[in-house]
Order: structure tokens, then C-alpha cells, then sequence
């Protein structure tokens, strides 16, 4: 039979529209197939290893602890430097040579603390003092270094430094006020032993001053195996949030879904990340044995928790999403901000926007994170307001804060779903909870990158950032406005 150049052809064409109509059948597993081998894999490998120095190294800690004390050590200093010894490691191997940076911060910090423990004054407002000296520090290093790779790698480990800075003044300072004596400084051994405390130095938890004390000389314990449950479970969670964030959530939602569809999935991706970091430094507290605070109780299956997810995408209330996003700094910044604020000025709201001002600033010169944490402030005073006013108004458990048992409101749900009121009043509670979970897409889309999306505006400038928002016409601030202005007329 001759050869058909005419029908090769054809058959070519056909074999070309078979194959993409397979391909396109196929094509989610061939995505799923390239994520896992591009993405999964590759990022899994890069956080063990990045995992496996934090926890090794907060272990060597615990075991150090656990020597000296059960050799009957009673040299305070020595217990001091099996955390300084490995927090230096842990912060060599990560960052290099730009741990001088935070060496140096560590004992500029301590200067301060000397020259201001010689004035009655700045003693009984060295809280207030360290704060400000603190943050204008960070602030100028970022002007300064801003663009330097170097600072960028130790920001987050300078921030927890500051807090852990801060946190100490203030304890200084509510001594002094209780004491006319001359109040001392914690010695040099306990002062950088607290901030170089390798479970917590480069990630972060904060944990108070006195908390760190109390585990150092409580000898955590190696024996049990609690504490190796609660590192496995927190790592798994830890590397499985980190591939949803990297991987798996950007497949889902397409650069062509509806814009709703793409804030939620960039919103979803930063909280994804979010639990990542606070999973790891659970699985290193875990470790090394230091507790959170030394009042709290650790979950069963997880330890103390940093951070609880469930009560993030599930949310009451913006408060509860407050409170459980970061559940040691909440603690920090209620009880050395907001308290001290509202106790000098007798005014919620003026505490509630310092409070988000001076988290703001400890993130440094990051400008979506003032619009991010401001108007989280707003939504969220405005939301507890109108609630707790409908809520008195009706007798009916809508507060943005969960009822307590036996809950007091006469309308409320626990009392039994057949009882008077009970069916609005969950729905009403729904109702606030799905606003919420909006409000929490909308202000976690700003902390994504727009550029990544073809239809994104650009940014050119400081002010271009609030077109991550102009995107949906600034939709959650009119709800907002909207909601106070019924908060007014109710």
C-alpha cells in the first residue's frame, strides 16, 4: 500500500486531540503528582532538617537541666548556661555570624537595665521605659538594615528578645512600686539565659521571666514519655500545616476562582503558616521542657498549646480568634499593656487601640500589619459592643465572650434546645460567627502576597497596599461602619 502522506497526517492530528483530551481528564492527578514531587517532598526535607536542629537542640537543654539538678548543682549560673550554651548553637547553626546582632541587643538591654536601676524614677517605670527603648530600636536597625538579607533572618528572633525585655522591666518596675529598696537587676547568668533559651529564642513562644525560673529548677523530667507525644503529634501538625499552606491550598483555589474564592484561600494560606510556626515551637517547648507559664495547664495529647486552630477557623468572636491566634503573646500584651493602660486611664477603648498600636510596633516598620492589627481592633470593638448591648437587651446569650456555667441569660442554649428562645438565639450566634470567619478572610488576605495573582493591583508604594482591599471595594470596613451605626441607633 503507498504511503499517505495526507492520512499520516490525519492520524497525527487525532493521536495530538486524544492525547490532550486524555491529558485534560487526567489533569488533577498530573497536579496533585507534580505537587507532591515539586512541593511536598522538597519542603518536607527542608523543614526536618530546619526541625531537627530546633528540637535537637531543645533536648540537649533538657537533658542538661536534668543532670546538673539531679546531681545536686546549687550554683544558680551553671543551670543559666546549659541554656545559654545551646540557645548560642541553635542560633549559629540558623543565622551565622548575625547573632552578634542579637547578642548585642541582648547586652545593650542589660546596659539599660543597670543605668536605670540607679533611679528611683526609672525603676518604678522601667516597664514603660524598656518599652519605648526597645522599640525605637528595632524600629531604627530596620531603617537602617531594612534591606539587609541579614535582618531579615533575625527579625522574628529579635522580636521575641524585645518581648522577653519588656516582660522583665515590667516585673522590675511592679517590684519597686511595692518596695522603696533598691531593687536589683536579674544577674548577667539569669538575664541571658531567659533570652537565649534555645526552645524559644529563634521562633518564639514568649514566655515570662518567672516561668523560666520555675522550670530551670523544677528538673524536667526524661523519664516519661508525655512530653515525646506531645513533640511527634505538634511536629506532624507542624510539618502537615506548612505543606497545606505551600502547597496544597494554592492548588485547590485557582488564580482563576471568583475573588471571594482567592481571599479566602490567600487568608487560609497565612493562618496554614501561622500554625505551622506555632506547632514547631510547641514540639521544641516540648522537648526542652520549659512550661508556657507555670499556672498553665498542658493538653493531654499536645502540650501547652501556642496556638488553637479550632477556635480560629470555628470562631464565637473576633476575641476568641484574639485569644487563641497567639496565646502567650495575648497573655503579654494584656497583662503588660492593656492592664497598665486601662488601669492609668479608666478607658477600654483607648487600652484596646494602644494595646494593637504597641503589638503593631514590635513587628516592626511592616506596614500591613498596622492596617491588619487596627482594623482587627475596630472590627472587633465594634462587634463586642453591639453584642453585649443586644445581649442585654434581650436576655439572651449573644456576648462575643462564651457564656460561663451555669450561664446567667435567660434565653440561652445550654439551658436545652427546647427551651423559650434558644434555636435565634444560636442562629444569632451563627450569624456572628460566619461575619467573623469573612472579617478573618478579608484582613488575612491583606497579609498574603498580591502580586502572586495575575489580576492583583500592583504595588508601587506604601499607600498601594490598601488595594489588596480596594479589590472588594473595602467591603469588610462599610460592615463595620454599618454595624456601629446600629450599635448607635439600637
Amino acid at each position: 500500500m503507498p504511503y499517505n502522506y495526507y492520512y499520516y497526517d490525519g492520524q497525527v492530528d487525532a493521536a495530538e486531540v486524544d492525547y490532550d483530551s486524555i491529558f485534560e481528564e487526567n489533569q488533577p492527578i498530573y497536579e496533585w503528582r507534580n505537587t507532591y514531587e515539586t512541593c511536598i517532598i522538597p519542603s518536607t526535607l527542608q523543614i526536618l532538617w530546619y526541625m531537627s536542629i530546633l528540637i535537637g537542640w531543645s533536648f540537649i537543654n533538657r537533658v542538661g537541666l536534668a543532670v546538673f539538678v539531679r546531681l545536686q548543682i546549687r550554683h544558680e549560673w551553671i543551670l543559666h548556661t546549659v541554656s545559654i550554651l545551646p540557645g548560642s548553637c541553635i542560633l549559629y547553626i540558623t543565622v551565622g555570624l548575625n547573632s552578634l546582632i542579637i547578642a548585642f541587643f541582648a547586652g545593650l538591654s542589660y546596659v539599660m537595665f543597670l543605668l536605670l536601676n540607679r533611679f528611683a524614677f526609672c525603676r518604678k517605670n522601667m516597664g514603660i521605659i524598656m518599652l519605648a527603648f526597645t522599640i525605637s530600636v528595632h524600629l531604627g536597625s530596620e531603617v537602617i538594615w531594612k534591606r539587609q538579607l541579614a535582618w531579615q533572618v533575625i527579625k522574628g528572633s529579635i522580636m521575641v528578645a524585645n518581648m522577653k525585655i519588656i516582660s522583665v522591666a515590667f516585673e522590675i518596675a511592679e517590684t519597686a512600686l511595692k518596695s522603696q529598696q533598691n531593687i536589683t537587676v536579674p544577674n548577667v547568668f539569669s538575664f541571658l539565659g531567659y533570652i537565649f533559651m534555645p526552645s524559644t529564642l529563634i521562633i518564639g513562644p514568649w514566655v515570662p521571666f518567672s516561668a523560666y525560673l520555675h522550670s530551670i529548677h523544677q528538673s524536667p523530667s526524661i523519664s516519661h514519655y508525655r512530653w515525646v507525644v506531645w513533640c511527634l503529634l505538634c511536629s506532624v501538625l507542624s510539618l502537615s500545616f506548612i505543606n497545606l499552606s505551600n502547597c496544597v491550598v494554592p492548588l485547590i483555589f485557582s488564580s482563576q476562582s471568583p475573588v471571594w474564592m482567592r481571599i479566602f484561600r490567600d487568608a487560609l494560606a497565612v493562618r496554614c503558616s501561622h500554625y505551622f510556626v506555632s506547632f514547631l515551637s510547641q514540639a521544641s517547648i516540648a522537648a526542652s521542657g520549659i512550661s508556657v507559664d507555670k499556672e498553665s495547664k498542658a493538653n493531654a495529647w499536645l502540650g501547652h498549646m501556642i496556638t488553637k486552630p479550632l477556635n480560629v477557623e470555628f470562631p464565637r468572636s473576633l476575641n476568641t480568634v484574639v485569644r487563641s491566634w497567639n496565646i502567650p503573646m495575648h497573655i503579654f500584651l494584656k497583662e503588660y499593656i492593656f492592664r497598665g493602660v486601662y488601669k492609668r486611664f479608666h478607658s477600654q477603648l483607648l487600652a484596646i487601640f494602644i494595646t494593637y498600636f504597641v503589638s503593631s510596633l514590635l513587628h516592626g516598620e511592616y506596614l500591613k500589619i498596622y492596617l491588619v492589627l487596627l482594623s482587627l481592633a475596630s472590627f472587633g470593638y465594634i462587634e463586642y459592643k453591639i453584642r453585649l448591648k443586644i445581649a442585654s437587651a434581650f436576655n439572651a446569650c449573644v456576648a462575643a465572650n462564651i457564656c460561663r456555667n451555669p450561664c446567667h441569660y435567660k434565653y440561652c442554649p445550654s439551658h436545652g434546645w427546647t427551651s423559650d428562645g434558644a434555636v435565634i438565639v444560636q442562629l444569632v450566634n451563627i450569624s456572628f460567627s460566619i461575619l467573623t470567619i469573612f472579617h478573618l478572610a478579608y484582613l488575612g488576605a491583606m497579609m498574603s502576597d498580591p502580586t502572586e495573582d495575575e489580576d492583583a493591583p500592583e504595588i508601587t508604594g506604601y499607600y498601594d497596599y490598601l488595594k489588596a482591599w480596594s479589590i472588594v471595594s473595602y467591603s469588610n470596613h462599610w460592615i463595620a461602619l454599618f454595624t456601629y451605626v446600629l450599635f448607635l441607633a439600637i
